[in-house]
């Protein structure tokens, strides 16, 4: 019977040290989750300038002849 305490005190100590490195990996998780999206949408912006950038107006700001 002296070993059963002993098991069990190990055991809840595992169970601690487990669920506290399950915590600290799901905030790295969310962490990078959050990172991707910000990253995602710095990409995103970028590229839409550059396509604003080289590509001409697809119409003019001025009308061309008036319609009577």
């Amino acid at each position: 019977m002296p070993q059963e305490p002993k098991l069990d005190r190990v055991r809840r100590r595992r169970i601690r040290n487990a669920e506290r490195k399950l915590h600290e990996a799901n905030l790295r998780l969310a962490r990078a989750e959050r990172s991707i999206r910000y990253w995602s949408r710095i990409l995103a912006d970028l590229n839409y300038e550059k396509t604003c950038e080289v590509q001409p107006p697809l119409w003019s700001d001025e009308p061309d002849d008036p319609v009577d």
